[in-house]
């Protein structure tokens, strides 16, 4: 149905132009030009204290309606000290140091269910206004802003000369401090700008949704009217395209659903004992702009046009007498109704086209509309998820998304992304930074069970993988990850490092210390595949622990070490070879899609992009099966 094609490009996401996004600072510059001297100390004044106390206030709304639902959410109150937080959210100049703090301990307690955004909100909101207080009262603030800068300082030189994310670790939480204290802002606005560029771009070719929505139209229909009250009969025949385009938009994308046809009817019209036959040729259109932005879905009204010209084929007169006369007069009549007719038939048609395909679009843009609202942006903002920035635009060719996800303790990209290269029709430029940001916000003091991943791929229909299940021997296991870099992906060029640090583990009714867990693998290219080749074996050492160093692993280590090297072993296999990209519902048609590309890159930036699929995989179709456009219309005049 058409309605598929309405929301194409919306399910696309539930997955800008660079034009639209301002260029920041280079954090070379930081070279030639370095911090320099730490802008003098200013306690923060009385309306800070009040921003900061209604900052928490407002960071209380979530988990107040969070709690509200929850069968536990009385014994979560009592536990948080429920009405300590309101009074400090209410306390505005006169915020407590000392309640605070004892209010963030409860928050970063190790205590399940704590990991939860609703409750690192709120734990956010705490320590921002503890620094805002302390900075106000406390009489070793300056002290501590100092040390804070130069710290800061000696930070940006090494990441002005290496350029690699890692010299960069620790430059958010400086950043974060300075901001919630209220110190330094033209500096700390100078050094955001440099590491706090988009961290996320990905683009679609117009040929890959076209693929899903283009058709040929070829149809014929029987035309029933009744033409300034005389009948009309006969067979109309349509034949034109359905097809998407995209339309130039650096603020949001535009999309534009068409239909074009020319319909050929033969047609008889009766009229006492005059018989007209007539050819009419009509241009039929229609057009729908679809527009999506960081905010909504929606689309402007239907446009239709008609235009019809008709050719008289022959008149029969069922007469006995004067037939040659009543042919003349009919000739003459016929010839000065031909305008009317054409423009009759012209307002008819235009209208059912306008009004069969608004109804066709509607509805399903209506329900694209509320998805995108209800599936992706509120679980997104609910989770701590959503992007803060996000946009996108079109060009003639190619629909692009950029977006950008760091909270004001993390950094983001601080270099341009590689180039997508040529041939690839959907890519997606990602920087380690959107990685690890979305996995401590994600996974940060959450507890992760055997049997919780088990249930969550039993509700999508999924199996546990052989490498996560355990043997017959082994009881269940668990994962409580680290509150700091839970899971990080380091990006060197040519290859990369995923690690996993984990705070405990538990082996059925054992429990285990905390332990990293890494692994490298190279990326290569081989006969137009691509793959990776594990680097070595999979590191697994406690935090910290330097390997061949005078420190010697424990009992406990050594066994936790010895399980987990058996399972991860299993999951980080030698050699991944990457297979094309199968595609949902009605892409399904234009895949799998080989890939094209995949880049790393020591800023942390890595490329990945696929081709449109080898022949040799079938041929792409031009159109799917199932987009049935309703043209019983056009065949009427």
């Amino acid at each position: 149905m058409l309605r598929h094609a309405a929301v194409l490009f919306v399910v696309l996401f539930s997955s800008i132009s660079i034009l639209g996004i301002c260029k920041g600072v280079d954090i070379a510059d930081f070279r030639k030009q370095p911090l320099g001297e730490a802008p003098p100390f200013q306690k923060p004044d009385k309306n800070a204290l009040v921003e900061a106390s209604a900052q928490l206030r407002k960071s209380l709304k979530p988990l107040d309606a969070l709690l509200s639902e929850s069968k536990s959410g009385v014994d979560w109150r009592a536990y948080l000290d429920w009405s300590a937080l309101e009074a400090q959210a209410d306390a505005g100049q006169k915020l407590d140091t000392s309640v605070l703090l004892k209010l963030y301990r409860r928050f970063n307690a190790n205590e399940n269910g704590l990991e939860m955004y609703q409750f690192v909100t709120v734990r956010r909101a705490l320590a921002a206004a503890i620094e805002v207080a302390v900075a106000a009262t406390n009489d070793q603030a300056a002290e501590t802003y100092t040390k804070r800068f130069q710290k800061l300082s000696g930070l940006v030189s090494k990441a002005a000369k290496e350029k690699t994310p890692k010299s960069l670790d620790g430059v958010g939480p400086l950043l974060a401090r300075l901001v919630e204290s209220r110190q330094a802002p033209g500096l700390v606005t100078k050094i955001r700008s440099a590491v706090g560029r988009p961290n996320l771009y990905m683009s679609v070719d117009e040929s890959l949704l076209s693929s899903a929505v283009d058709r040929v139209v070829d149809r014929t229909s029987p035309v029933n009217e009744v033409v300034l009250g005389t009948p009309v009969r006969g067979t109309g025949h349509t034949s034109g395209t359905v097809f998407l385009d995209f339309l130039p938009s650096s603020q949001r994308a535009v999309t534009q659903l068409s239909f074009q046809a020319t319909n050929l009817a033969n047609t008889r019209s009766t009229k006492g004992p005059v018989t007209v036959c007539s050819e009419g040729l009509t241009e039929l259109s229609a057009q729908k702009r679809i527009y999506i932005d960081d905010e909504r879905v929606w689309a402007d009204p239907t446009i239709a046009s008609a235009s019809t010209q008709t050719r008289l084929t022959g008149i029969g007169i069922k007469s006995r007498f004067g037939k040659n006369f009543i042919r003349r007069v009919a000739s003459k009549k016929v010839s000065q109704l031909k305008p009317k007719i054409e423009a009759i038939s012209e307002r008819r048609a235009q209208e059912r086209v306008r009004r069969e395909f608004e109804s066709e679009t509607a509805e399903a843009i209506g329900q694209a509309s509320q998805d995108y609202e209800h599936k992706f942006r509120r679980p997104l903002k609910a989770r701590g998820w959503y992007p803060e920035l996000l946009r996108m635009s079109t060009t003639n060719e190619e629909l692009t998304v950029v977006g950008r996800k760091a909270l004001r303790d993390q950094i983001a990209a601080f270099t341009d992304p590689p180039k997508a290269d040529n041939d690839t029709i959907l890519s997606v430029r990602v920087h380690e930074t959107l990685v690890n940001n979305a996995s401590e916000i994600t996974l940060a003091g959450r507890t992760i069970t055997q049997e919780f991943v088990e249930e969550q791929l039993k509700e999508r229909d999924g199996e546990l993988p052989e490498s996560l299940t355990s043997d017959p021997d082994q009881p269940p296991w668990s994962i409580t990850f680290a509150k700091r870099k839970p899971v990080e992906i380091n990006s060197k060029d040519g290859s990369f490092k995923l690690t996993i640090r984990g705070s405990r583990y538990t082996s059925g009714d054992r429990s285990f210390p905390a332990m990293d867990i890494w692994v490298a693998y190279k990326i290569e290219s081989a006969a137009d595949k691509i793959r990776l080749v594990r680097d070595g074996e999979v590191q697994i050492y406690p935090p910290g622990f330097v390997p061949g160093g005078d420190k010697k692993l424990s009992v406990s280590e050594t066994s936790l070490r010895r399980i987990l090297q058996k399972r991860f072993g299993k999951v980080f296999k030698e050699i991944v070879d990457i297979e094309p990209l199968e595609l949902p519902d009605q892409l399904a048609a234009a895949g799998p899609l080989p890939m094209e590309q995949l880049e790393a890159r020591k800023d942390g930036w890595m490329a990945i992009g696929w081709r449109k699929k080898d022949k040799s995989s079938g041929k792409v179709k031009d159109s799917v099966a199932g987009l049935e456009v309703p043209l019983q219309f056009v065949g009427q005049q």
